[in-house]
């Protein structure tokens, strides 16, 4: 009698857990990523700009990736030669690269495999959508966020 008292008692906190509540995807970051997909094309980029572009990550590498995504946009913001004064297209990349830094999944990786150099050169465009694509990734497992450090 005394295990199934126990067997009850752990079906009740299981379904429990299973009835909570869904875990709330964040949209905020996929919206300033479409916002800043429609604001670049105001901004004055070379034709030649080409930058490294994350996708098809290996689980081990997705925060590598991330610091990758990070690190383009600014080279982004850099060759496109967006200032304070290109104020629209100024919030709309600190705003993305504000949502990616607040995302942390696990320490960046080591490996060799996992570098920036790795990936694929893209246009902007590419480089945006394959963003959106990871962050939709990202959105899809758990994550936690963090205190933004610029």
């Amino acid at each position: 009698m005394f295990a199934l008292h126990w067997i009850c008692a752990l079906t009740l906190a299981l379904v429990s857990c299973l009835s909570a509540q869904p875990v709330k995807r964040d949209t905020e970051l996929l919206d300033h990523i479409s916002y800043l997909n429609t604001t670049i094309l105001n901004a004055t980029c070379p034709d030649d700009i080409r930058l490294y572009s994350p996708v098809d990550i290996r689980p081990d590498c997705m925060s590598s990736a991330w610091n990758c995504t990070i690190n383009e946009l600014f080279v982004l913001k850099y060759e496109c030669s967006i200032t304070k004064e290109d104020s629209t297209l100024e919030e709309a990349i600190v705003n993305v690269i504000i949502g990616l830094r607040k995302k942390r999944i696990i320490p960046p990786s080591s490996s060799p495999d996992c570098r920036c150099e790795k990936y694929k050169q893209t246009d902007v465009k590419q480089f945006l959508d394959n963003m959106k694509a990871q962050v939709e990734r990202l959105n899809s497992i758990v994550t936690t966020d963090r205190p933004v450090i610029m």
